[in-house]
């Protein structure tokens, strides 16, 4: 617990100056999003990450010092998600009713999304490094990031697949809602948590309470869910 508590520190008190680079990119970028009517293709994320980074490059400013500098965001990472628990708390009398179909569908859909990736990377041949370090990019960031951790693969690598994979959920999500007639907002934060986790969650309160609540359902669940059977199964896929 020590040692947690430390690392913690650690993580918080290296917070320097690129915080405000990344705090200023979100902000315009935000700003801009609202103006154009939180049209997914423009969300924050979308247009202010490669921003950053070509500030990074005018500026000579390497990956670890900006993830260091940042030290306090990603440590705000975990109690934000945790914090997520208080909207759901608000619908937890319509869960008994959903518990089955609920249940079949966090389950099968976290095993599905991990289970394609690993399978797709092992089929274009990519290195076990890459499937080590791409093999929890279907949970939310804090989850993701320890298992990438305890399986051995590289969180910086993480840290981008995971962000790209809630970017692209969110821009096809409506479109697939409309395509297969998903229309009850319940089912709709449901996906969006299991297969585009924080983004997707974020993008889900935009449509209602209730659908951001179940987003945080199926966000959380699929993360300790995957937590339990990944570590197990990753054996299967290595060399």
């Amino acid at each position: 617990m020590i040692e947690m508590a430390v690392q913690q520190w650690q993580l918080i008190s290296g917070t320097s100056w690129p915080l405000m680079l990344t705090i200023s990119g979100f902000a315009v970028c935000f700003w801009f999003y609202q103006r154009c009517g939180q049209r997914s293709l423009l969300h924050p994320l979308l247009i202010a990450t490669p921003l950053i980074y070509l500030a990074m490059r005018l500026i000579e400013l390497d990956f670890s010092t900006y993830y260091q500098g940042n030290g306090v965001l990603n440590w705000l990472l975990g109690p934000a998600t945790v914090a997520l628990a208080v909207p759901l708390s608000h619908q937890l009398r319509q869960l008994p009713k959903l518990f089955k179909p609920l249940t079949a569908a966090l389950l099968l859909g976290g095993l599905f999304a991990t289970f394609i990736n690993l399978l797709l990377i092992k089929l274009f041949g990519l290195s076990d490094t890459i499937l080590l370090s791409l093999a929890a990019k279907s949970v939310t960031s804090p989850i993701a990031i320890g298992l990438t951790q305890q399986i051995g693969g590289l969180a910086s690598l993480l840290a981008v697949a995971t962000m790209v994979t809630g970017l692209i959920g969110i821009v096809v999500a409506r479109s697939l809602f409309r395509m297969t007639n998903i229309d009850d907002d319940r089912w709709q934060g449901v996906i969006l948590g299991v297969t585009a986790h924080a983004i997707g969650t974020a993008k889900a309160f935009e449509t209602s309470p209730r659908c951001g609540a179940f987003a945080t359902l199926g966000m959380g669940i699929n993360g300790i869910w995957t937590s339990l059977f990944l570590p197990a199964s990753i054996g299967l896929f290595i060399r």
